[in-house]
């Protein structure tokens, strides 16, 4: 048994399609310039972050707010999550940040711990360009010998918090060299 599992909760279809559509439509419309690289060594433009605080790699381009069209993802996605994860700290979670990451073929995000300012706590969604014809993209924790690996398809949640939060890694996989389009991940934040 992995010690931390019992703080990470996969939520198959916590948002409607409905709510997918209207959140793709939204990122897709974004220009090219508003994608900004995940940090400075990178080449890739394929992270924008709303929020009101400030961290590491701001753009001058990025809101303090997250969009109403988002929003509304997260929202419904953690109502799901909260469902499969009633111990979490719900109560002191107010979404006020959005890391949006696009993932083409190949790419990933190598294994990280959140910083200490957040809420304990992760609610993350993922979206497919083309769910129909891209292999499952998945997430990763570990913590010393123990990895647990998540399956990420479309319109999923997962949640961690607690131990996964404080004493794992996560990371996402890279993406199928068969995926059709992208793969976006929208991780909802608090902070604490």
């Amino acid at each position: 048994m992995v010690a931390f599992a019992s703080d990470v909760v996969s939520v198959p279809h916590a948002v409607s399609n409905d709510s997918a559509r209207v959140a793709l439509q939204w990122i897709r419309k974004l220009p090219d310039e508003a994608w900004q690289p995940v940090n400075l060594r990178s080449k890739d433009r394929s992270r924008i972050k709303f929020s009101a605080q400030r961290f590491y790699g701001e753009a001058e381009s990025w809101d303090t707010r997250v969009p109403p069209e988002l929003l509304a993802l997260g929202e419904e996605a953690v109502e799901a999550a909260r469902a499969k994860a009633p111990d979490a700290p719900w109560d002191v979670f107010n979404i006020d940040t959005l890391v949006l990451n696009r993932y083409p073929k190949g790419k990933g995000v190598g294994k990280h711990h959140d910083p200490p300012k957040w809420v304990p706590l992760v609610v993350g969604v993922t979206l497919y360009d083309d769910p129909h014809n891209s292999p499952v993209n998945a997430m990763e924790f570990a913590h010393q010998r123990d990895s647990l690996v998540v399956p990420t398809p479309h319109r999923s949640a997962y949640a961690f918090h607690g131990s996964a939060y404080w004493g794992a890694t996560h990371a996402r996989r890279p993406c199928s060299a068969k995926q059709k389009g992208n793969v976006y991940s929208l991780t909802f934040r608090a902070f604490a």
